[in-house]
């Protein structure tokens, strides 16, 4: 179920005494305990009446005894189990059997809620998945693109700012929350939203913000890099390779991104060919689609075996730097200037 599932429910009071709450966003599922306990636990008793059970250090009869527990001055007691091992790992917890059948009956007393983060999520066992179907159960997945523009725009409304659509959706590509495997979700876009809103000096927030502070110092250097070697600038492309030796030290990295960024230059060439548009081509490669544009705006500098041939000169650049068999600076600015000679 989706986090709109849980509020539902939690709406029409039907979510029941034991939870489980699983899922891609552990920002979601903290919301979602937020909400129980502020329904059901007098502020000036939670640090009572709100229980956190560590997963890895307790066990199915202490579980099941802190919530046949009552509660001291609130409505009801509110115990969370975090990462409970039986969820996520094989492990030999005697009572956790009877834990499950616990999971369906009802307390009245109190609300068990057990949680288990994002990066256990998609390991759940047999037990896990018995879990699911004994208890009133909620998977946090990653938000629809229409829930995440109300997201971000509610954030941004409350920092006292404005975003258009066009910045809107510029800001959800460079964040590549949709990338797979990205690792980007709604705990960092919460606090890149804040940085940016922050950061902003007019009403507005404006395309140069979100990307001064949504790209990093090594994309940016690549990026300009590559912008010069393909408008065959060689000696802008110097200036920039030398930049980075001085000021960031950073050829081997640098060299490193720049290799997937020519990847996707010859992904986004061969996929063009085939008639594919840049969101499809973007979707298809699982590659951030801001990254993937420019990409495939520089490709249009070079043919398909140009861009062979660097990406070939680049791997041997990267595996000899690796070796010491050159240095790294002198093979980064060698590059910049041959990768610049069409």
């Amino acid at each position: 179920m989706a986090y709109k599932d849980f509020a539902n429910d939690f709406r029409k009071g039907i979510t029941g005494d034991v939870m489980f709450f699983y899922g891609a966003e552990d920002f979601l599922m903290e919301w979602a305990l937020r909400q129980v306990i502020e329904k059901y636990v007098d502020e000036e008793w939670r640090n009572l009446d709100v229980r956190y059970l560590d997963g890895d250090r307790t066990d199915a009869y202490e579980i099941m005894g802190e919530a046949r527990a009552f509660s001291m001055f609130s409505e009801k007691r509110v115990v969370i189990v975090r990462n409970y091992l039986p969820l996520f790992r094989k492990s030999s917890d005697a009572g956790a059997d009877e834990l499950l059948a616990f999971a369906g009956e009802k307390m009245g007393s109190s609300i068990l809620i057990f949680t288990v983060d994002s990066r256990y999520s998609g390991e759940l066992t047999a037990y896990g998945r018995k879990m699911i179907k004994a208890a009133s159960s909620y998977e946090f997945a990653s938000l629809e693109k229409g829930d995440l523009r109300s997201f971000i725009t509610k954030r941004v409304h409350a920092g006292g700012k404005m975003i258009s659509r066009r910045d809107l959706e510029y800001l959800i590509d460079l964040s590549g929350y949709y990338n797979k495997d990205s690792g980007y979700d709604l705990t960092r876009m919460d606090a890149d939203i804040l940085k940016i809103v922050k950061a902003s000096e007019g009403d507005d927030i404006t395309s140069g913000v979100i990307e001064e502070l949504l790209i990093g110092d090594s994309d940016r250097f690549v990026f300009n890099l590559v912008d010069a070697v393909v408008s065959g600038n060689r000696s802008k492309a110097l200036e920039v390779a030398e930049t980075i030796i001085r000021e960031e030290d950073g050829a081997l990295p640098v060299t490193a991104l720049l290799i997937k960024q020519f990847e996707i230059m010859y992904d986004a060439v061969e996929l063009s060919a085939e008639g594919y548009s840049i969101p499809a081509m973007a979707k298809m490669t699982g590659v951030n689609e801001y990254r993937f544009k420019r990409a495939y705006q520089s490709a249009s500098s070079y043919s398909k075996a140009r861009l062979k041939e660097l990406l070939i000169q680049l791997y041997n650049i990267d595996r000899d730097m690796k070796r010491g068999d050159i240095d790294k600076d002198v093979a980064l600015e060698l590059f910049s200037v041959t990768a610049a000679s069409h």
